[in-house]
């Protein structure tokens, strides 16, 4: 972890070399968590609402779905450009290297400049949880634990795979950007407002709304949820387990670039 930390520190001084950069970097990753945000409140302003759903309660959604965002684009970024690896012929120096690939990939990319993001969706999150209404207990503690884990979870597999597909398609991995950055804005909404066929892809397929939704109607009470809704998000383990095999296959089947 020594040699993380120190990749770490180095990206965060090449980020200070260009301050200017790094400060307007700084305030547009902010204010792209805050327009989120801002659209869900002004929707709700207008509408008079999502159903029967408050504006703390969207905004602790959103806090869960940001937080784990923003940290995965973070910590995560040697994954998520990984293609770039794949196209410049550079996994192969990794490759002979006596790390773990997962691990070098992941010391490879650093934006420190997301700081700004993560540390907004931590107040979003704060608020969400201090301002709902729920007679708090140690397992409605868990819970809420867990919503925090499985968001981290959740994006993290998902730039996993979009590392993955890198082995057999370089290009078009705006694709998976798709699903991770829509992921985010999907998941900051209670997943019941979507078509049928919508929210179910994005509950059984892509675990959105066990980590989100579901833990969410136990804590609130909506509808007389069984106990174990709290526990949907422990789903984005297994969710991660598969796409860890699905990363060490396409590792498998690399054949370097011959150069």
């Amino acid at each position: 972890m020594s040699l993380y930390f120190k990749s770490i520190l180095i990206f965060i001084k090449s980020e200070f070399e260009y301050r200017a950069s790094f400060i307007f970097s700084l305030l547009a990753s902010a204010l792209n968590t805050f327009f989120i945000l801002a659209s869900a409140l002004i929707l709700m302003d207008t509408f008079g609402g999502i159903g029967d759903w408050k504006i703390n309660e969207i905004i602790l959604l959103t806090g869960i779905a940001s937080f784990g965002h923003s940290f995965v684009e973070m910590f995560g970024r040697g994954l998520d450009h990984f293609y770039k690896h794949i196209k410049n012929g550079l996994l192969d120096r990794l490759l002979v290297r006596p790390r773990n690939i997962t691990f070098q990939v992941l010391c490879s990319n650093f934006e420190f400049y997301k700081i700004g993001r993560l540390i907004e969706s931590v107040i979003f999150l704060i608020y969400g949880i201090i301002t709902i209404n729920v007679e708090w207990n140690i397992y409605k503690g868990v819970v809420i634990l867990l919503m925090i884990l499985g968001s981290l979870t959740l994006f993290f597999s998902i730039v996993l795979i979009k590392a993955s597909f890198s082995f057999w398609a370089i290009e078009g991995m705006e694709l998976m950007n798709i699903i991770s950055n829509g992921g985010r804005d999907l998941s900051s909404y209670p997943i019941d407002i979507y078509q049928k066929w919508f929210a179910a892809f994005f509950t059984y397929v892509i675990p959105f709304g066990c980590v989100n939704y579901f833990p969410l109607l136990y804590l609130l009470d909506k509808g007389n949820p069984p106990f174990w809704y709290g526990l949907t998000p422990l789903v984005t383990v297994i969710f991660c387990g598969l796409c860890f095999m699905l990363w060490n296959f396409g590792l498998s089947q690399y054949k370097s670039t011959g150069s």
